[in-house]
């Protein structure tokens, strides 16, 4: 991810003391998670500059784009990911690890758990995987 950190102004004026104060405190408290800080003029005690900090993140990959609308897929709901079978045919849920035709993973495996690489992402973006809604 890319983070953008911006500085940003407001000003706050007003012709009365007891105004000035509310817009004041107004606008500080609105912008109480931007790190506001605050300076008075030196010409006119009812106008004050207000700076504060606004960051930004921007994705960089597919995966971190989906991230951020809050999807992330596992190796496990890849349809590249094999399980690791018992004797008898069934998914040997003792082993963390599965087999996956993608190149790039150490021995041909990936865990069930970890973060789908970024083959999947693309997979989806192509048509080449289609999601469903489970009902």
């Amino acid at each position: 991810m890319k983070s953008l950190v911006f500085t940003q102004y407001a000003i706050v004026k007003a012709d009365s003391a007891p105004l000035f104060t509310e817009k004041l405190n107004e606008a500080i408290f609105k912008l109480k998670d931007n790190e506001p800080t605050v300076s008075f003029s030196v010409s006119d005690p009812l106008t004050a500059y207000i700076s504060y900090i606004v960051r930004e993140t921007k994705p960089e990959t597919i995966e971190e784009a989906s991230e951020l609308e809050g999807v992330r897929f596992i190796c496990e709901q890849c349809p590249h990911f094999s399980p690791i079978l018992k004797s008898d045919g069934t998914v040997d849920g003792r082993v963390k690890y599965g087999d996956c035709d993608f190149d790039g993973n150490e021995f041909g495996r990936s865990y069930k758990k970890q973060a789908a690489c970024s083959r999947l992402y693309d997979l989806i973006q192509e048509g080449g995987v289609k999601l469903c809604w489970k009902e």
